[in-house]
């Protein structure tokens, strides 16, 4: 759903509110081991590799086979499959097998089998025969009589390693994670390969330095991949000097590097344990070969999570969060820590907090090349209406007064894209969690001084991820047929967007760049060297794993540069953040931007 400018903030927000009780069941569904179904007592016990996957597995009272439905062996680790118009393929540790919905038997190795009992539809989708299924894959399944339980134990083998496929040199610095593990590789090395370095429970990737020389990362703390503390780290290039910045947890979307010198800001927040712990601005710098650290703002500041860079690196804007007293604000504060306000947001856009719902804080920084524009979204007191959309505004800093409302968007700054003249802002638009399905690309122009907004999506067709050619007037992004076949029972894990490709768009119009070869695979763009001469896009297979290649934007060529790439869609399992970051090191730098 795309909004248009200029309606009512308050309209805007209450229909987010409306989304959200649309989708609260659906979400809730999808956050649970068995989708659409409730648990039931008197069902039949299920573990994979020792771990409880659900009770609702079930005897076939015709040939008295456990039944285990689909939805509580998909996080088997290892198992690959896929049920589609009740044709069904399994794959796990090499060993593949293919059935149809309701048939007696089964093919493996291009032989046939017959099931005692074979996938069936049940009451909630569809049944799996759990001795059958698994012993055929190479794996042994045990029933507990007394406990009424299913104990599937299949032997975890390591996923592959990702490996260097092109010996092409290449000019650029990559960083990656597998298995949690950081990884890096010099691909401007001749016979260079991944380089494995020893960091567990790596979070996320945050970025290379300005001058390539140092990585930043955050390290979770415990094994929940969606809870627990995180902490910032640096490691040099060649996988040497690893360090943890701050003893304390950070704030995820702040780590940002400075655009001129080897320096970070970061927010720190409360350790789960330690309340008496007070949030604080920081700055890590590089001096005299050790890294040092600073507060800008500390001692109980009620600091919002935006946080962008100036593009000169002597300030920083910074978001305050609501309180009783002040509305939401954005100042601006240089490296000895002095503030000045900037902006304010009004409170009739603000709401007001007898309301129930209102405007807590403004997120997602994102300011234009020449630091005059700031984009921002509007967070709510919700977390909940907040992962369901939010209102995106775009604010002149020379001329506050009057923000402009672009309309409803998932709070992805991923999402915003400034172009290089700072003149248009690309940004993706539409509420609700699915990223596969309504959201489309839109622009934001300054035109004599007012900012206007042109709908450049396709009917059907689903748009992410744009930006910038970094000295022309050129937009890449992501754009496929819109597509929730994912959510179907036994398609969990096909790409979001199968055939999605990489578009390109210039004032005589937009046009695919690069065609996916196969249409259960989907692209999305990465990076684009500063002469813009080398597109680095992941190429999806299945929603997590894929390989990454690099094309050539002057003669069309393409080459697989790495396999077996591990990849994250979030929590929401539809949105893609990188697990990839990439240095061009050898840059060539061609006309100024054209004013």
């Amino acid at each position: 759903m795309i909004y248009t400018p200029g309606k009512n903030l308050r309209i805007l927000l209450q229909t987010i509110v409306l989304m959200t009780v649309l989708f609260a069941l659906l979400f809730s569904a999808l956050d649970h081991p068995v989708i659409g179904a409730p648990a039931e007592s008197g069902g039949i016990k299920v573990y994979c590799n020792g771990n409880f996957s659900g009770s609702t597995a079930f005897i076939d009272t015709h040939s008295g086979v456990g039944m285990v439905p689909l939805a509580l062996i998909e996080g088997l680790p290892g198992l690959r499959l896929n049920v589609r118009e009740n044709q069904a393929w399994f794959s796990l540790n090499g060993r593949e097998l293919t059935t149809t919905v309701g048939s007696s038997c089964y093919i493996m190795d291009g032989k046939q089998f017959n099931w005692r009992c074979g996938l069936q539809p049940w009451k909630y989708g569809i049944a799996v025969p759990a001795r059958d299924l698994f012993e055929a894959l190479g794996t042994s399944v045990q029933w507990d009589g007394e406990n009424r339980a299913i104990y599937i134990n299949a032997p975890v083998q390591p996923p592959a390693v990702p490996q260097r496929v092109t010996e092409t040199v290449l000019p650029l610095r990559l960083a990656f994670t597998h298995e949690e593990q950081l990884w890096l590789l010099d691909a401007d090395k001749a016979g260079a390969g991944p380089q494995q370095v020893s960091t567990p429970r790596v979070d996320r990737i945050i970025g290379w330095s300005h001058d390539g020389q140092w990585l930043a990362y955050l390290q979770r703390q415990g094994n929940d991949k969606f809870s627990g503390d995180l902490y910032l780290w640096v490691i040099a290039a060649d996988g040497k000097q690893p360090q943890r910045l701050d003893d304390r947890p950070v704030v995820p979307g702040t780590p940002v590097w400075s655009p001129v010198e080897n320096a970070i800001a970061y927010q720190t927040c409360q350790q789960a344990d330690q309340e008496s712990l007070n949030k604080s601005l920081e700055l890590a710098r590089r001096e005299n070969e050790k890294w040092v650290n600073c507060a800008l703002l500390s001692g109980g500041q009620q600091l919002g999570t935006g946080l962008a860079w100036f593009p000169d690196g002597q300030s920083l804007a910074i978001s305050w969060v609501r309180s009783d007293k002040e509305l939401p604000a954005i100042d601006r504060i240089n490296l000895q820590g002095q503030t000045s306000r900037m902006f304010t947001l009004p409170l009739a856009e603000a709401g007001k907090i007898e309301d129930g719902i209102f405007v807590y804080e403004m997120a997602g920084l994102k300011l234009s090349p020449d630091g005059r524009y700031l984009a921002c979204f509007l967070g709510v007191n919700s977390a909940s209406l907040n992962a369901d959309g939010m209102a995106l505004q775009v604010i002149d800093l020379q001329n506050p007064q009057t923000p402009f409302t672009v309309g409803g968007a998932l709070g992805y700054p991923e999402w915003l894209a400034w172009s290089p003249d700072s003149r248009q802002l690309a940004c993706i638009m539409g509420c609700d969690r699915f990223a596969s399905t309504g959201k489309q690309l839109v622009m934001v122009e300054l035109e004599n001084g007012r900012f206007q907004v042109k709908n450049l999506g396709q009917p059907g067709m689903v748009d992410a991820r744009p930006f910038w050619e970094p000295y022309a007037q050129r937009l890449f992004y992501a754009r496929g047929q819109e597509s929730q076949a994912w959510l179907e029972e036994g398609r969990h894990q096909e790409v979001r967007v199968p055939g999605q490709q990489i578009w390109s768009n210039t004032d005589t119009g937009a046009q695919p760049l690069l065609t996916t070869p196969e249409s259960t695979q989907a692209d999305y763009p990465l990076s684009l060297s500063p002469d813009g001469r080398f597109l680095a896009v992941q190429r999806l297979n299945y929603f997590d794993l894929g390989s990454l290649y690099l094309f050539n934007t002057e003669d069309g060529n393409v080459v697989e540069l790495l396999d077996n790439l591990q990849t994250n869609c979030g929590y929401y399992g539809n949105y893609y953040p990188d697990t990839v970051s990439i240095y061009w090191i050898e840059a060539v730098q061609p006309s100024p931007i054209l004013k």
